[in-house]
């Protein structure tokens, strides 16, 4: 039977456990609890790259830290301009390469490893798939699901990769958890039973992000009340303090003046295996000094000094000096906490008990500053503080899962059952004592909506529990206006994240046809702006659905999606510049019809590029849409509009058939679906062949008095929206023209078609 595993997906390591009748955690392949979370890309000649994941991937960072990823956590979700990335960058923190991505927009981030880009997400996937493997090995049962734990502070965009990447790693995501959630689950919330309640602020300090909560725990019931932290403070943080002290002290002892600028002169394999060696060495000391009071960082005969003489590296690390260097940090620490603790409108002396679970929250400082700040009796630090996470996903993955193993006989039986169906022990009353019955997750951050003019509306404040919606009504400023984009953000620690942009296409053809039916037999109204009703959901998982429809007319269609940097965005964007171009160059108005008729089509061509599942690129549908772009542009360009051309010969059809000749029927219908195919799907050449051909078309002496009339009920319309006053002239002329030419149709079909038929019989009688 399939599993339900928990997963903590972390920066620096990851871990699996599943629950049973009890929690274990699940060894890997190596035989360990812990899978370091690092990717080894390794190049093959003509074929795809292989991927080693984990402890044999971290043995090649000395010799191709190049190719070797670690710590991608911090940047799923991310896009490349952002200040933290271009601060990794800057300080070489990493030594391959961030990009933006090839077929994403500005917001995007790719990894560069041998003339290859991979996304974050993809990276991510690597890790997930082994940990999947390996569970699966360890249980001898597949794995086909998993409540994965993300930060409590992840934003919308940073979950929704993080569901790409499980997506891409063939897991069915129950819950994204958060990671102090699933840390206060670890520790026992079936401890506080009956009436009894507490508050608890869950401490989480891990590789790669200082992660807090609020809960209140009753009775297996945890509701989130508040979350703050910071994605950019953990582990890795002390390491590179670490890392910057040992190089200066070194610089001081050798009399170097710019040690950075030596390294960067080391041959590339003497300086990576260098860099390798600082790295591992700095963490080592940094776990030495929770329980030493010195240790020495020593990386002997591998940096170069500059006569080309093996220089030593020899840095003694006093904790005292250790811990000097961690009051920043520290201060910055307890800052966040106060601050989380005034979100929620609480006090100190309101919290019940300190949670303390990660790698790093077993520093002695950190313990120390935690216990000052609540007392001593209230802090409480976790027996398994790197596990932790992971057994409090896997108790709730167990809950989640269609079925679950009685206590008592240990069979399995369906999850909705109240008693086991094999021995019939009461289920429910054992759930209710001993295992989480209910989690009310809140939202992590504010959600905003940017409109263009740089307004700004609150959808949904932080901390609201979840699951939520919010609408807003918004009246566009047009009345012809077509095309919509609103920016969607969250507000994380004062500064703006964005996690998203709505594209709107509306269909103003089915909107002006609901209304003249509506009106019909009453004197016609100009189309006023529509009034847009934009409804965000979130979800327990902190994810953001978005959805649109026009408030008086909910048939009309929006071809809509919310991008988040993929290649969709980047092609709305350059939709968008189109735009933008054809408004500041004044081209003519059938110009701009042409134009914006195309770009709605284009809309819902995007709309399926990206997949919302995986975030996978459909290549032919990117192709195709980006083709459609280009082409729009050139027709704009060159002040020509097929596609009015096209709509004027439908109308014309679909209005005035009656006095056209069958045969200039049949022709114009010919002429229009020619341009309607190679408009969809080809060139520009093809487009204005297939356009001159329709144009000629509707030339032909035969459809001048026709043309007349649409020519009048074109400018009547235009009249209508300007000045309704003449529109009635117009309207007068019509009869002038129309009774005529019907009378002379009449006579003609009267005297031909007898003819016409006696033809065609003869004809079929032809040999």
């Amino acid at each position: 039977m399939k599993k339900s595993i928990g997963i903590d997906l972390g920066t620096t390591n990851s871990v699996v456990a599943v629950k049973k009748v009890s929690t274990e955690v699940l060894k890997n392949a190596e035989g360990e609890y812990i899978t370091p979370s690092c990717v080894m890309v390794k190049k093959r000649l003509m074929r795809k790259p292989e991927f080693i994941v984990g402890r044999d991937a971290l043995e090649w960072i000395r010799q191709e830290p190049e190719n070797t990823i670690t710590a991608v956590k911090r940047l799923i979700g991310r896009n490349f301009h952002e200040k933290e990335v271009q601060e990794l960058i800057s300080k070489q923190s990493h030594p391959y390469q961030l990009s933006t991505h090839s077929r994403g927009s500005a917001n995007s981030l790719a990894i560069q490893i041998g003339g290859r880009e991979f996304t974050p997400e993809e990276i991510s996937a690597k890790i997930l798939a082994k940990l999947k493997a390996d569970a699966e090995a360890a249980l001898g049962d597949e794995v086909d699901a998993a409540v994965i734990t993300v930060p409590a502070y992840f934003n919308d965009k940073q979950k929704h990769g993080t569901r790409t990447a499980a997506a891409l790693a063939g897991l069915k995501v129950r819950r994204l958890l958060p990671e102090p959630t699933a840390a206060a689950i670890s520790f026992g919330v079936d401890k506080i039973s009956g009436n009894d309640g507490r508050t608890v602020l869950v401490f989480d300090f891990g590789g790669g992000t200082l992660d807090l909560s609020i809960l209140t725990i009753s009775g297996g019931r945890i509701i989130e009340m508040g979350k703050g932290g910071d994605m950019w403070l953990g582990g890795e943080d002390i390491d590179q303090l670490l890392i910057n002290y040992v190089l200066e002290e070194t610089a001081r002892d050798e009399g170097i003046a710019d040690i950075r600028a030596l390294i960067a002169q080391q041959k590339p394999a003497r300086k990576n295996k260098f860099l390798a060696e600082l790295k591992t060495a700095v963490e080592r000391a940094k776990i030495a000094l929770s329980d030493q009071e010195e240790t020495c960082v020593e990386i002997l005969g591998v940096l170069l000094d500059q006569d080309g003489d093996p220089l030593d590296v020899e840095v003694e690390l006093p904790r005292g000096r250790f811990e000097g260097m961690m009051i920043p940090l520290l201060k910055s620490m307890l800052g966040l906490v106060r601050g989380v603790i005034a979100d929620v409108h609480f006090t100190e002396d309101l919290i019940d008990n300190v949670l303390l679970v990660g790698g790093s929250s077993r520093i002695p400082c950190v313990i120390k500053a935690v216990k000052e700040e609540f007392g001593q009796e209230k802090v409480l630090l976790h027996e398994r503080p790197m596990l932790a996470v992971a057994e409090g996903a896997a108790i709730l993955s167990h809950r989640l899962a269609d079925t679950v193993e009685c206590p008592q006989c240990t069979r399995n039986t369906a999850q909705n059952a109240t008693t086991c169906s094999h021995c019939g022990f009461d289920l429910e009353r054992h759930t209710v004592e001993h295992g989480v019955v209910e989690i009310v997750h809140a939202a992590a951050h504010d959600y905003y909506i940017k409109l263009e003019n740089d307004q700004r509306f609150l959808m949904v404040e932080k901390n609201t529990p979840l699951p939520c919606s919010s609408t807003e009504v918004f009246q566009l400023v047009d009345a012809e206006q077509e095309l919509v984009h609103m920016k969607f953000y969250n507000v994380v620690n004062r500064k703006e994240q964005g996690i998203g942009d709505l594209w709107l296409g509306i269909d103003q053809d089915k909107e002006q046809e609901k209304v003249e039916k509506e009106e019909e037999g009453a004197a016609r109204k100009p189309l006023l702006p529509s009034r847009i009703e934009i409804t965000l959901d979130i979800d327990e998982n902190n994810l953001v659905s978005v959805n649109a429809a026009l408030l008086n007319h909910p048939e009309v269609a929006l071809s809509r999606t919310l991008s988040r940097g993929k290649a969709d965005e980047k092609l709305f964007l350059e939709l968008e510049q189109a735009l933008s171009d054809a408004d500041k160059e004044q081209y003519s108005t059938y110009t701009v019809i042409d134009l914006q008729n195309r770009a709605r089509s284009i809309i819902g061509s995007i709309n399926g590029v990206v997949d919302p599942k995986n975030d996978r690129v459909d290549e032919k549908r990117y192709e195709q849409a980006r083709k459609q772009i280009h082409k729009a542009i050139k027709i704009a360009a060159n002040e020509e509009a097929p596609l009015t051309q096209l709509y004027y010969a439908e109308s014309m059809l679909d209005d005035y058939a009656v006095l056209i000749e069958p045969r200039v029927q049949d022709q114009l219908r010919d002429k229009i679906e020619r341009l309607r195919q190679v408009d969809e799907n080809g060139s520009y050449e093809e487009t204005m062949r297939a356009s001159a051909a329709l144009s000629a078309a509707l030339d032909d002496k035969r459809l001048a008095q026709v043309n007349t009339l649409m020519q009048i009920e074109n400018a009547s319309e235009i009249c209508f929206k300007t000045d309704p006053g003449k529109a009635k002239n117009f309207c007068g002329s019509f009869p002038r023209f129309w009774r005529p030419l019907k009378n002379r149709m009449a006579l003609w079909r009267r005297s031909c078609m007898p003819f016409c038929r006696r033809w065609m019989k003869f004809w079929k009688i032809m040999p």
